[in-house]
This record gives C-alpha cells, structure tokens and sequence, in this order.
C-alpha cells in the first residue's frame, strides 16, 4: 500500500535538513515522545554529504483483533539523508510482525518554511489479511505523525 504524508516546520529547509542530519535530534525526539529508556541507537554516522542512523526501539503491540497489553516487539529503524540533495529514505524493520514499511523523502522550502514531503510504501505478505495490517499501520502512522513534527519543531532553536 502507498501512503503519501507531509510535515510542515516553521523554518527554512537548511535548517530542517540540519537537524535531521544530528544524531541528538534523533534521540531528543524518541525521549519528548516518551521513549527515553526504550531504544538503542544501533548505528550512526556521516559518509561526506550522507548521514545515517539506525534505532532499535521497544513499541507495544496492538494490533486488530488483539486484546490492549499483548506485549511488546522491537523495530529497527533506519533513516538516511543527504544533506546536499535534502533527500532521505527510511526503512523500518519489525519484529514478529509480517509488514515492510520503506520511504523516500525530501525536504523543501515553502512559504515561510519547509514542508517534508514522505512517501511510503507499506507490505504485508499476510494472505487475506494483509490489506488490513497494511491500513491498520498507516492508521498508526497518522495517529502519531503530529506528535512527531512537534517534537522536532520544539527543537528546532537548537538549529537556527
């Protein structure tokens, strides 16, 4: 299943690619939404206009037809950016769970800001129920997406 979101930033994309390339931004992120504690980076780095960092972090389960509280799994997830280009892709690996979930992603500026532009792209090899795992995951992905944008535009002083 494609899925296409934007987050916006009241700031000018330089400034928005420049916090997406700090591995600080990345963590200070995970601990404002309630995660501190719950994740390991993995792997980070920067390979000449290229930034990358891998996060594995502890996420509930919930999922369709399975009672609140079933446990929890872990994801990988991987982002990578090229500071020169303001493009990026991220990859995200789930455990237990049969979903692939990958995006490219760019950042522009528009307006008074900038406006990240993700698309998705999100399979399950689940038989007749993999459509709805699919939706149910972008769902998800809406149901924290504002979350996510605030968190990085309180952070966005550290940057200017």
């Amino acid at each position: 299943m494609k899925h296409a979101s934007t987050s916006r930033y009241p700031a000018p994309a330089e400034v928005v690619m420049k916090m997406f390339a700090d591995p600080a931004f990345h963590t200070r992120k995970l601990d404002a939404l309630g995660m501190a504690g719950k994740y390991e980076v993995l792997e980070q780095g920067v390979q000449g206009d290229e930034f990358f960092i891998r996060i594995e972090r502890k996420v509930p389960i919930s999922l369709p037809g399975m009672k609140k509280g079933a446990g929890e799994s872990s994801v990988a997830h991987e982002e990578r950016w090229n500071t020169k280009s303001r493009t990026g892709k991220v990859q995200v690996e789930t455990r237990g769970i049969p979903v692939a979930i990958s995006c490219t992603a760019s950042v522009r500026d528009e307006g008074e800001g900038a406006v990240v532009q993700y698309d998705w792209l999100i399979e399950s090899s689940l038989p007749l129920v993999g459509g709805t795992l699919e939706k149910f995951v972008v769902a998800d992905m809406n149901g924290r997406a504002e979350q996510e944008t605030q968190a990085g535009i309180d952070q966005l002083s550290n940057y200017r």
